[in-house]
C-alpha cells in the first residue's frame, strides 16, 4: 500500500507502511509499547479480543481455518500498520487468528483510546476508515477467489495480487514454499504442485525452494478471475 492513505491507494497483501504517517502520532498519545514473543496467538478465531494492535516493528501473519480444518492465510502486517481489526467490539469474538511470526513491538488500542485519538486528530479517524475499507477489499476478493473451483483461477489471483506488493518489487519473486501457497489459497499442496509443475513446463514461472520467479505476468493476468486490484 502506498503511505499515504488519503490518496489513490494500491492494494496490496502486505499491509505495510498504511498508517505510517500516525507512529510519532499514536506513539506520543499511547500508553507504553509492549513486546510479544515469536509464535504467540495474539487473537484466536472464536475468542474475544480486548484491543486492537499498532505494529511498530515485526511480522504478522493473518489466517483462519478453512472446512476442511486446513490454515488458510489472508495476509500479513508488516511496521505501522494495524491488526486485530474485529476486536473492536471487546465482548464479540473475532473471527480471524493473528500469529507473531517474529518479536513483535505493539501499541495497544481500545475502542475508547480511538475515541480519544480521534479528538485529537480528526484526519486519523478518516485515514483510519480508508485503512479499514482497503482491508475489506481484500476480505471481498479473498471471498471472490474462493468462490472459484479453478486451483489454476485461484492461484493466479494470489500471484496477481501479491506481485503489486513492496515485497514483490524488493525481491522479484514470491517468497512461499508451494505448502504455503495452497494455504493461501485453500488448496492440496498436491493440487498446487500439479499446478505449478505445468506452469514452469510452459514457461510462465521458475521454481526453486521457497522461490516463485514469474516468467510471463501477462499469463497470470489472463487468469485472473477478479480484476479489481489490477
Amino acid at each position: 500500500m502506498k503511505t499515504d492513505c488519503r490518496t489513490d491507494c494500491s492494494f496490496s497483501f502486505i499491509l505495510n507502511d498504511s498508517l505510517k504517517d500516525y507512529r510519532e502520532f499514536l506513539l506520543k498519545h499511547s500508553a507504553p509499547p509492549i513486546s510479544i514473543a515469536r509464535h504467540t496467538a495474539i487473537s484466536s478465531g472464536g475468542s474475544p479480543s480486548p484491543c486492537v494492535y499498532f505494529l511498530l516493528d515485526g511480522l504478522v501473519k493473518v489466517s483462519v481455518l478453512n472446512v476442511h480444518g486446513y490454515e488458510r492465510i489472508l495476509g500479513y502486517h508488516r511496521k505501522n500498520s494495524l491488526f486485530v481489526m474485529d476486536g473492536l467490539r471487546q465482548n464479540s469474538s473475532v473471527v480471524v487468528t493473528t500469529t507473531a511470526l517474529t518479536p513483535l513491538s505493539v501499541l495497544q488500542l481500545s475502542a475508547q483510546d480511538l475515541t480519544g485519538l480521534f479528538r485529537k486528530n480528526p484526519q486519523f479517524a478518516t485515514d483510519l476508515l480508508l485503512y479499514y475499507s482497503d482491508v475489506l477489499k481484500l476480505m471481498c476478493y479473498d471471498a471472490e477467489s474462493q468462490s472459484s473451483n479453478s486451483v489454476l483461477s485461484k492461484l493466479a489471483n494470489f500471484i496477481v495480487l501479491y506481485m503489486q506488493s513492496e515485497d514483490y518489487h524488493a525481491l522479484g519473486y514470491l517468497p512461499f514454499s508451494q505448502s504455503e501457497l495452497a494455504s493461501a489459497i485453500g488448496a492440496s499442496r498436491v493440487q498446487v504442485s500439479r499446478v505449478c509443475s505445468a506452469l514452469r513446463k510452459e514457461g510462465a514461472v521458475e521454481i526453486q525452494k521457497k522461490k516463485l520467479r514469474i516468467l510471463t505476468p501477462a499469463r497470470f493476468q489472463s487468469l485472473v478471475s477478479f480484476h479489481g486490484f489490477e
